[in-house]
């Protein structure tokens, strides 16, 4: 079993959120490997939008991290097939096998908002969440010491994930008086028309997405994404912006900020959404999705990086000190000489970076000293 799998397991899957009167028998059922009927399907973006946020974020690979994650997705898994077998259909592995990994609850977090003044204190995410699974993959991977095995594992919910806390309706759960923990990222918001409830809405962009490209692909359906992708790219062009490792909890607020402004809003239950309101909701896809292959770009080329650290003078009070960005789960090494002449480095300390920044002072032990910090 892969180490992925053996992390925290729920009975509230993605793929069928279940209200909380059914939680009790949904989770028998789920053991037995059936589910209620009750229960609402969630998919997110579908594989066709997740293979959008794929193919963007692949464009802009430096040329060794596409050819590292290449490797990576090549790894066999326990759990895979021909139709993830590269970078952009690797996007949608994470919901082929949700069931068997368990790991449902890792696609969303309900941030709570009211839409009729109900308190939200009856709602909030579970602990393990989009944002929490994006760190788990950030850690995992820029650590660089796991097993080939989980290393292609977490590369593969990376894919999904960052495509997965676009959608605003994965970040966000609306409370009102007859759902008062919420309903389930627009789960039990009835529509009327081609979509059931307004998270199904979303998943498919307002019509943006109509998850026509099955896979494996073939040129036709290639030909079909790589259209879409230029289009997106040609509404935003994507500007480099590697080097950090960000916060995964600001891109759901985002998304969070979003539901309420453009997914809840010129809407109502049990009613068609208008043209405008579908226009919107295909704008704001196409912003999302560009927005998640960008960053997804920037994250790999920044946990692959290969280039040297840089390191950053701190003000001196009377110790010798400096800094350096760092990747959370990575060790990094100071090392000294005394002169820069000398044949080899000595090593000074490891230190184990647990955020994205580090830093090391030392009193001054002698007249001279050059250092350096290797990863």
């Amino acid at each position: 079993m892969m180490q992925a799998v053996d992390m925290m397991k729920t009975a509230r899957s993605e793929h069928c959120r279940a209200r909380p009167a059914l939680r009790c028998s949904f989770r028998l059922l789920l053991g037995l490997g059936a589910c209620y009927s009750g229960c609402q399907p969630v998919l997110a973006w579908n594989g066709e939008g997740h293979m959008i946020v794929a193919q963007i974020a692949y464009n802009h690979l430096d040329p060794n991290v596409k050819a590292r994650c290449d490797a990576l997705i090549a790894v066999p898994l326990q759990y895979a097939g021909s139709s993830s077998s590269n970078f952009v259909t690797a996007a949608c592995w994470a919901d082929d096998y949700k069931s068997q990994l368990g790991s449902g609850i890792w696609h969303y977090i309900d941030l709570p908002f009211s839409l009729d003044g109900t308190s939200t204190n009856g709602a909030g995410p579970a602990a393990s969440n989009v944002v929490w699974a994006i760190n788990q993959g950030i850690y995992t991977l820029g650590s660089g010491t796991s097993a080939q095995t989980n290393l292609a594992t977490w590369l593969r919910y990376l894919l999904h994930f960052v495509g997965d806390i676009e959608q605003p309706l994965h970040c966000s759960t609306a409370v009102t008086a007859s759902h008062p923990g919420g309903d389930y990222g627009g789960n039990d918001f009835y529509i009327n028309g081609a979509w059931d409830n307004l998270h199904s809405l979303w998943d498919a962009g307002g019509g943006f997405l109509t998850d026509s490209l099955y896979r494996p692909l073939n040129s036709a359906s290639q030909a079909t994404l790589s259209n879409k992708v230029a289009s997106i790219e040609a509404d935003y062009p994507y500007t480099p912006n590697p080097g950090r490792i960000p916060n995964p909890m600001d891109w759901a607020l985002e998304g969070y900020a979003l539901a309420q402004t453009n997914a809840y809003a010129g809407i109502t239950q049990n009613t068609s959404p208008s043209a405008d309101y579908l226009s919107k909701a295909q704008a704001t896809t196409e912003q999302r999705m560009a927005a998640g292959g960008h960053r997804l770009a920037d994250l790999l080329n920044t946990l692959f990086q290969t280039n040297g650290v840089v390191l950053t003078c701190l003000a001196s009070n009377g110790t010798c000190g400096f800094a350096w960005d760092a990747i959370p789960g990575r060790v990094y090494q100071v090392q000294w000489k005394e002169q820069l002449t000398d044949s080899a480095w000595n090593a000074l300390t490891n230190i184990p970076a647990s955020s994205n920044w580090v830093s090391f002072s030392e009193a001054p032990l002698q007249a001279q000293r050059f250092y350096r910090v290797t990863q």
